[in-house]
Formats: structure tokens, sequence, C-alpha cells
């Protein structure tokens, strides 16, 4: 087919114009158009370790176990913390905390009511019988179950164990099999219960697995709540007296937790205590434990086997307290460099806010950073905040700073955004 020359121009200009629309549509699809993402670029270490004064020592015991560690942390001090010893009366410390978690209390609050029988008062004959520690009961005395277990944990009744078990599980080789379960769960791989209340020289464990269980107690408030109540009195008026002497004496705050002693395990303690240290006069709590204890006269008045338990504690957790020392944790951010660019070219560096952020520290603090960048498009102003550092370690909580711009980054222009890539 011939074509003419008045219908070549034609097309020809309805090419070019075609050509020119779709040239401006992509031109106002540029100039329209979001502009590319920023790109936020941070440089930290993985790992910072910060030094403080040297500590002086930790006291340790001469004989026995130890384990020290503050709450929620590794272990500060140990002596023999690994071998396995038997327990005596600290396994009753498990025996609340099974208790509570089959049966929840809020602190202070009396919980159900039960009638004690003549099975409780068998109990009762055979812990005489045995020369263990007792509460005497009566067939239809009632009590609520704070009562039980302020008779438990206080005087540290063995035939009050055998109660609990039998309410909370039906049978005491079924609360034997709860109390192990729950000190897997709390990775007590040492533990073992072969009775709820500690006198069978089978109920064992480790210095360093009680250091857990103890952290457990204080971690459940109603626990925490009886184990530092120094007194109580029943309903019929026997009075219940906490065996731990070191509630209420000068030094640290002492929270509890539980004493122990059989002639197979010595004299034991699990405790914790609290104090304010170091410049900000931050709280810092310490939990131990100390087994395997020889008897000291002169320190507790009627039980001097208890006597070296308590001695070894309390200077563990003097010394340990001693120890601490103030560090600015914002000097981790020395080593953190950052920027913020754009693909037209636009740039700014990055500031961490310094917020006071201070942690008690003893010996050593090796921190953890994590860095988390943030989706930026321009334009922004200074002081946008473009990542987030965080800082953890074991006994320190999360801590975290944001990195803002120094300077504004403007959007591009619009002869990038024409001709820009």
């Amino acid at each position: 087919m011939k074509i003419s020359r008045s219908s070549a121009l034609v097309v020809l200009i309805a090419v070019l114009a075609a050509g020119a629309l779709s040239g401006a549509g992509i031109a106002v699809k540029r100039l329209t158009a979001p502009p590319a993402q920023l790109t936020a670029t941070v440089h930290a270490p993985v790992v910072v370790t910060l030094a403080a004064p040297p500590a002086p020592p930790i006291s340790l015991p001469a004989a026995g176990s130890l384990a020290l560690a503050q709450f929620g942390g590794p272990l500060l001090a140990q002596r023999d913390a690994g071998r396995v010893r038997p327990t005596g009366s600290v396994a009753k410390t498990m025996t609340a905390l099974v208790t509570l978690h089959v049966h929840p209390l809020v602190p202070g609050a009396p919980g159900p009511v039960l009638t004690m029988t003549e099975a409780d008062v068998s109990l009762y004959r055979q812990a005489i019988a045995e020369q263990g520690s007792a509460v005497a009961v009566e067939a239809g005395e009632r009590l609520t179950e704070r009562q039980l277990l302020l008779a438990l944990l206080l005087p540290s009744a063995n035939n009050i164990a055998e109660t609990l078990a039998r309410w909370v599980a039906g049978s005491d080789g079924a609360f034997d099999d709860m109390l192990n379960a729950t000190a897997r769960s709390l990775d007590m791989p040492d533990t073992q219960f072969a009775d709820p209340s500690g006198y069978s020289p089978e109920t064992v464990s480790t210095a360093a697995d009680l250091v857990r269980l103890g952290e457990a107690a204080l971690a459940n408030p109603a626990l925490a709540d009886l184990v530092s109540t120094r007194s109580a009195t029943l309903p019929d008026g026997t009075q219940l007296q906490n065996l731990d002497i070191l509630l209420g004496t000068a030094g640290p705050h002492w929270l509890g937790i539980k004493t122990g002693w059989t002639p197979q395990a010595g004299g034991c303690l699990l405790f914790a205590a609290v104090q304010a240290v170091g410049a900000g006069g931050l709280p810092v709590t310490l939990v131990g434990a100390v087994l395997g204890q020889p008897a000291v006269a002169g320190i507790a008045p009627g039980h001097p086997e208890l006597g070296g338990a308590f001695q070894a504690a309390k200077q563990a957790a003097t010394t340990a307290f001693a120890g601490y020392a103030t560090v600015d944790l914002t000097s981790v951010l020395t080593g953190v460099t950052g920027s913020v660019t754009a693909p037209w070219g636009a740039h700014t560096g990055l500031l961490a806010q310094h917020l006071s952020r201070i942690a008690l520290v003893r010996g050593s603090l090796t921190l953890q950073l994590a860095v988390s960048t943030v989706h930026l498009a321009a334009p922004i102003a200074a002081g946008t905040t473009a990542a987030v550092v965080s800082a953890s370690a074991a006994a320190v909580p999360s801590i975290t700073w944001r990195l803002v711009t120094t300077m504004p980054v403007p959007g591009p222009s619009w002869t990038w955004r024409l001709f820009g890539s």
C-alpha cells in the first residue's frame, strides 16, 4: 500500500506528540514520587567491659559450701558451690514455693482454711519422736494456708511440711515429684527431694542450685513476705519465732530466707539481703546459700548449730556489699559512631543523647550491645532519632540510648528528582 506524504507527516506528528506526553508523564511521576529512603549506618562494638575500682575479696567460710550472687546475675563468690550436700530444712523453701504455685496467695491474705485431723496429729507425734522441729496441732483445729506456711517457715515445723504435702498433692510421693519437677524447671540439676521437710539426708542440693531457689522465693511476693516475717501468733496462742536471727539486725537489710540443720547437713542457710550502695545509693539485692557449716556458740541463742551458717552468710554479704562502685553507663557510647546519608548526597552525623544512666559494678561489668535503626524519609530535622543502642547484662536492666541527627537533611532538588537515580 502506498502512503502519501501528508499521511506520513500526520503519523510523525502523532508519534512525537505521544512521546512528549509520555515524557511529561514520566517527569510528573518523578517530581511527585516520595524520595528514596535515607540510610542510617551505625558502628558499635558488640561487647563492652566496664571496669570499676578493685573490689575487696568476699569472705568465704573455711568449711562447707557457699554461693553468693547479685539477684539475677552470675555468682560473685563461691566455695565448693557445686558439691552435693544434704540441705536440712532449707528444703522447706521449695515446699512453700510449690504450695503457693498450687494455692496462690497475695501477701498477707489468709488463704483457704484447713481442718487438722488425727492424721495431722500423728505427723506431729512422729516429728517429736524423731527429735525434729514441730508445731503442735489438735484434731479439729482450723488453720489458714498462711498460718500453716508461717509454721513451716519460721520455727521450721517438719510436721507442717508433711501436712501441706498431703493437702497439695494427696501423698508424700506425689508431692516429692512436684518438688523435683519444680527444681528442674528452675535449672537446679544437682537437687533431689526425698521428703518435703529436708529431714531426710537424701534430700540434697548444692549451694549454687539453692541460689536459684532463693531468687524464685524472692520473686514470689507472698513467699518473700512470709520469709521476712520475724514472729507470728496462731489462733490458739502458739508463738511462732523465726529462727533466722539476721532478720532485723544491724548492717544489710536481711530478707530471710530459710535456716536448716540436721546432723548430716550441718548448719545451712538460704539467705538474701538488700543494701543501698555506691555514690548513687542504688539498692543491690544479694542471694546466697551456705551448707555444711559447723556449730558456733554465742551467735544464735539456743541454736549454736546454726551459728556457723549465720556467721558465714553475714561475713560474705557484708564484704560483698563493700565492693560495689558506681559506673556511668553512658561511657559505653564512646565507641559508637554513625551517620545518615541520602542518595542525592545529603548527610549528617549522629549523636547519642546522654541521659544519666548509672549501674553498680563489683569488679567489672560486661555489656552486650545491640543496634536497631529507624526508617527515615527526607526531609528530617536535626534531633531526629535515627537509631537505638541497647545495652544489657546479667543483673542490670536493659538500657537504651537514642542516636539523633546533628543536622537537618533536606529533601532532594527537583533536578535530582528528574535526572537522579
